[in-house]
């Protein structure tokens, strides 16, 4: 028997398996918070335990098969993580409201909420089939935060702050998606997806959830350059109606920093009312040795309520130590200040501010990865 399963560890190392591969890997982000805030009752202070403030907690397996004919089978399943409190993140089935986890806070075990995909890839470029990041997101203002869209600093506090607010589903994750990413030829390539709620017809309903996303993306050498639009359908009531997010991001890399830039812009068809926020984000990174200084600035306005052109300003300010190419320090202190009858925007931690209310959040850490 154990010459047999030598024999069969053998074979598989020579055969069909060795055209396969499957990796696990993830990341632990934890941090000391320490939070102000501007509100109703005053000016409120919290401490707390944070995570993913430098980059996301995660769990993830991901593998690729060669087919042959350059063909090859992909996968990834990629959970998120509360290591703060050992629990997973919530996740949504259908895109609205309906599909929430039951602890979406994050008080259930691990579910596979950021990606759970499978798909094909070739000279054609990449089909994908399942839960994944809407580009719109990934590919247009993630890849150009200087704060990689985590911790108090980052641009989803200012930039995607109506969808969130209002309860749009799609924002940066949605499910029943397909997707295609088309080869990058000389520096352009492009993504489109499409996702489903996964409504019968003939309800009103129908088509909640249901909706896309297109990117186009230039790069090539110091010099990055992607746009695009996604939109989700929700039959409009008091509450929610069909989500739009257009976006732009643009990079240069001069060597001694680089310089970025993003605009976006959200709006929402409700009844009787159109809410939009506008921002613009403009920031810099600057390694020097195992250090890398961030600093951002972004101005938002909506007309979310009764109030128009209500204005937020961001002042993000950040550094980490890279102790190696697994492990690294970090330090961010982000301000917020809300003006002109407005309260939609916060550094996340203390609770909804006040009218023209203002927020702080400071956060230290340590991110490893595997």
């Amino acid at each position: 028997m154990k010459k047999t399963l030598i024999a069969l560890a053998a074979l598989a190392a020579t055969g069909a398996f060795a055209q396969s591969t499957v990796s696990i890997w993830g990341a632990v982000d934890a941090s000391y918070n320490y939070a102000s805030a501007d509100l109703a009752a005053g000016n409120q202070t919290k401490s707390f335990l944070g995570n993913s403030q430098l980059g996301s907690s995660k769990l993830g397996f991901s593998g690729v098969e060669d087919l042959g004919g350059g063909l090859k089978a992909n996968f990834w399943l990629e959970a998120g993580l509360a290591n703060d409190s050992g629990a997973g993140k919530g996740s949504n089935s259908n895109n609205q409201a309906s599909g929430a986890s039951p602890a979406a806070a994050g008080g259930q075990g691990i579910v596979f909420q950021r990606r759970s995909y499978v798909g094909l890839a070739g000279n054609f470029g990449e089909i994908q089939l399942g839960r994944q990041y809407v580009n719109t997101f990934l590919g247009v203002q993630a890849a150009v935060d200087p704060f990689g869209t985590n911790g108090p600093a980052d641009s989803t506090q200012l930039q995607l702050a109506l969808g969130a607010t209002l309860g749009a589903r799609t924002i940066t994750n949605a499910s029943n998606l397909v997707g295609y990413i088309t080869p990058t030829m000389g520096g352009f390539s492009a993504n489109v997806q499409y996702f489903m709620g996964e409504n019968t017809s003939g309800a009103a309903n129908s088509d909640d959830g249901n909706g896309y996303s297109v990117t186009g993306q230039y790069a090539a050498g110091p010099l990055f350059v992607s746009l695009g639009q996604q939109q989700t359908k929700y039959a409009s009531t008091a509450a929610i109606g069909d989500y739009t997010l257009r976006s732009l991001s643009a990079s240069y890399n001069f060597g001694v920093a680089k310089a970025v830039y993003t605009y976006a812009h959200e709006e929402m068809a409700l009844l009787g009312a159109t809410p939009k926020n506008d921002s613009n984000l403009i920031g810099v990174i600057v390694p020097f040795g195992a250090f890398n200084f961030k600093a951002d600035y972004i101005r938002a306005t909506n007309n979310i309520a009764t109030v128009a052109d209500a204005t937020g300003e961001l002042f993000g300010l950040g550094v980490d130590y890279a102790f190696s190419k697994r492990t690294t320090a970090y330090a961010t202190y982000a301000n917020v200040k809300n003006s002109s009858g407005g309260n939609l925007y916060s550094t996340g931690g203390v609770g909804a501010v006040k009218t023209d209310g203002s927020s702080n959040n400071l956060a230290i850490g340590i991110y490893t990865k595997f």
